[in-house]
């Protein structure tokens, strides 16, 4: 049967999980996403569908798929970022290369329409395991920059969290969420590849899909600003296919004047024993391997171990020319 490329549209968004879900598992990275998870994400970073997206299709199946996101900045640097997948059963024909080719493409006009003066980067991420994906990318030029961990705690054990010295852990409070917003773009400033977080993805992130802020906590000094933060999120659709309750952490951060005081681990032993007792069965975190805060020893202090991983590759857009 023939393949048909064309843009995705705003109707795709459960044909684009379904793939993305069947594509997860070969990967070992396996998730079961759902249309409107997806549709909040692209809308809020926002994706052209029309010019950024591209899809092929066998008949009425959705077998690939690939777009480009553009987060833009003025500071430090700017990056264009290329997410797809091709649905197992169809690799191996040039789909992927087709669509990634498309999407790298758009990528780069993107960033050439900038007016930002700050390096600009082509990125794309895929597990470890994905050999063809990896190939494809160092075929388009792109190189290997950075390795990302998945790493997971079992909560079978209760533990108890450790008690703060010099500031407070407190729920989280929607009403401070721009405060916490900019102390996230605070402290993640010396982190690779970190650019300042819109309000629109940051609400996104903290309200929308997965969100848990019964889950969530703010550090807070004793003069009542917010110096930490941790935000959790909860995927009860991956519950079936990974056969375990994860709890996920999905950022957590210390202003770098306050690091070094046990924030985090305050931040991270408070939201383990709530985990623990909303019935979670792990808790998980993403990680870069080389953070400059130490937070990798950290983790593994807690007793986090290594699940699965992926890698960064990139090219600087100077050096395509």
């Amino acid at each position: 049967m023939s393949i048909h490329f064309h843009p995705l549209r705003d109707t795709d968004y459960d044909a684009l999980a379904e793939m993305f879900n069947d594509a997860s598992i070969a990967d070992g990275i396996a998730m079961r996403q759902v249309g409107e998870e997806i549709r909040e994400d692209l809308e809020s970073l926002p994706v052209n569908l029309d010019a950024h997206t591209f899809g092929a299709w066998s008949g009425g199946t959705l077998v690939g798929a690939a777009y480009a996101y553009h987060v833009q900045s003025q500071e430090r640097e700017e990056s264009c970022y290329v997410f797809g997948a091709v649905r197992p059963s169809f690799r191996s024909r040039g789909i992927g290369r087709r669509i990634f080719g498309d999407a790298l493409a758009a990528a780069e006009l993107i960033l050439r329409a900038s007016s930002s003066d700050v390096p600009k980067f082509i990125r794309a991420d895929a597990s470890r395991i994905n050999v063809g994906a990896l190939r494809l990318f160092e075929r388009a030029g792109l190189q290997p920059v950075r390795y990302f961990a998945d790493l997971r705690r079992a909560l079978s054990v209760s533990s108890s969290p450790v008690t703060p010295t010099g500031f407070r852990i407190v729920p989280w409070d929607a009403s401070r969420s721009e405060e916490t917003r900019l102390v996230k773009n605070s402290a993640f400033r010396d982190h690779w590849g970190s650019t300042p977080m819109s309000s629109e993805h940051w609400m996104t992130m903290t309200t929308g899909f997965g969100a848990r802020p019964d889950l969530s906590y703010l550090a807070v000094s004793p003069q009542g600003s917010v110096v930490g933060f941790l935000v959790s999120h909860r995927y009860d659709n991956d519950d079936e296919l990974l056969g375990s309750k994860y709890a996920w952490i999905r950022n957590v951060g210390t202003l770098a004047d306050w690091r070094g005081r046990g924030v985090a681990t305050a931040l991270l032993t408070t939201a383990l024993v709530d985990y623990h007792g909303a019935g979670m069965d792990f808790a998980a975190l993403g990680v870069d391997s080389d953070n400059p805060t130490g937070a990798y020893r950290l983790y593994e202090m807690l007793g986090f171990l290594p699940w699965r991983q992926t890698v960064m590759y990139q090219a600087e857009l100077g050096s395509r020319d």
